[in-house]
């Protein structure tokens, strides 16, 4: 897809991480964080105490630092986020979760970047089975601020492409689109992490990870990118009772059953079943 305008700011939009109280680096990381928290705000007379999820701490506009018995929290989002994982992130530390971000200007007044994203997604439904099919919502407004959502928030990855100039309500993010993915937990520590193994910069980083994860998706996206290097964090999904019982029929008894019927031995397959007992028919 040929490049229709340019990526006007990429990177990381959001993260949120934790540290255990009984790491030997608590101390100076916590310091880190506050320092970051107050070069931010410039004055101190813009901090404040506050408690979020059970820590007490500082806060300043989207970003907090926190602590509590066990363990110690900082949130830090918007372009803040993008230095706060430079400064702060650590292997020892815990990601719970991480949004990154292409905001994309077109060159011309584009008003249907979620309905083309919601049928795009659609459209790549057609090549998947009924289990893994993705949902899509569009949700629009007469201010052209139109925004699809990919997945659900309740997931470990979601995503939303909406319209940055409607949402905002800045001039400053005139004909912009904004493309981001948000992951959580174990998700959200393999991208923190292949953010540090990557040689590229953040922002080209960025630009690479969105792509990918929608394309995987069946989205189309406007601009161009380096090509896959690292592979997209992916969740394995933890199977229910019924999905594990099906599986273990599939691998292990099919196989078995298919051997016996080499020999002719039907009816003693379903006598040892009990299928030919009413009594099991609905059990």
């Amino acid at each position: 897809m040929a490049q229709l305008g340019d990526i006007v700011d990429a990177g990381i939009d959001y993260i949120s991480m934790t540290m255990r109280r009984d790491n030997p680096n608590v101390q100076q990381w916590l310091l880190s964080a506050h320092n970051y928290l107050r070069e931010i705000a410039v004055h101190d007379d813009e901090i404040k105490h506050t408690k979020r999820l059970g820590y007490e701490g500082l806060a300043f506009g989207g970003s907090f630092v926190g602590e509590r018995e066990r363990d110690t929290f900082c949130v830090f989002s918007g372009e803040r986020a993008k230095r706060a994982y430079t400064l702060l992130y650590r292997h020892d530390v815990h990601v719970s979760r991480i949004d990154v971000q292409v905001s994309f200007r077109y060159a011309v007044p584009t008003t249907d970047a979620a309905q083309r994203a919601r049928e795009e997604v659609k459209k790549d439904n057609t090549k998947l089975s009924s289990a893994r099919q993705r949902n899509a919502t569009l949700i629009e407004d007469l201010r052209g601020g139109g925004t699809c959502y990919i997945g659900t928030r309740k997931s470990e990855q979601f995503a939303r492409i909406y319209n940055k100039e409607a949402e905002s309500g800045d001039a400053h993010y005139k004909n912009v689109w904004r493309y981001e993915i948000q992951l959580k937990n174990r998700l959200a520590e393999k991208m923190a992490e292949n953010f540090t193994k990557t040689l590229d910069p953040q922002e080209t980083y960025s630009a690479t990870v969105v792509k990918q994860w929608l394309r995987h998706r069946g989205v189309n996206t406007p601009w161009k990118a380096e090509a896959e290097v690292l592979p997209l964090p992916r969740d394995t999904p933890v199977l229910t009772q019924s999905e594990a019982r099906l599986k273990w029929l599939r691998d292990q008894v099919r196989p078995a059953i298919r051997q016996l019927l080499k020999y002719g031995l039907r009816d003693d397959i379903i006598d040892a079943l009990g299928l030919d007992d009413p009594t099991t028919r609905n059990e």
